[in-house]
């Protein structure tokens, strides 16, 4: 098994694997969130049940669009832990950083305020883990408001 972060970025318009996707609205993330058999490789389908939309047997909704209930990977990134001759990490190192890998996936976001507002509640809420950064004024401001006690200065 290996340990996965996420991240999803969102988009106006997603381009097929390969290609750019257009008009970045915002990004989800969860640093070593997710427990895999393996890491997946670029293109490869990431199942959309697993990112905090519900239960696998509860239909996904518009929330994210892709390949029926699943994503492609857009990239892989991987952090590997720097090793010394002696196979210890180097005192440089800051050595609360184990070595993961980050699988990236590309979406839009649903234009419809009702479901916007359900779909980023479930990331907001103070157990999920995940953080949010948005480049629209608009999701920047509903994202802290969902986020009690919390501010953009307290993340």
């Amino acid at each position: 098994m290996v340990i996965l972060g996420v991240r999803i970025e969102f988009y106006e318009k997603v381009g097929d694997v390969g290609e750019l996707s257009r008009n970045m609205r915002g990004v989800l993330y969860r640093d070593h969130g997710f427990q895999a058999a393996g890491v997946p490789s670029v293109g490869e389908l990431f199942a959309i049940t697993s990112l905090r939309v519900g239960p696998r047997e509860r239909h996904v909704g518009p929330e994210f669009t892709g390949h029926g209930p699943f994503l492609p990977v857009r990239a892989v990134e991987h952090y590997p832990t720097p090793m010394s001759d002696d196979g210890d990490a180097p005192p440089w190192w800051d050595r609360s950083a184990e070595p993961s890998a980050n699988i990236v996936l590309h979406t839009t976001l649903s234009s419809d305020p009702v479901l916007l507002h359900k779909f980023l509640a479930r990331y907001a809420a103070p157990d999920s883990g995940w953080v949010g950064l948005f480049h629209d004024a608009e999701l920047e401001r509903l994202w802290w408001d969902l986020r009690p006690g919390a501010g953009p200065a307290d993340e």
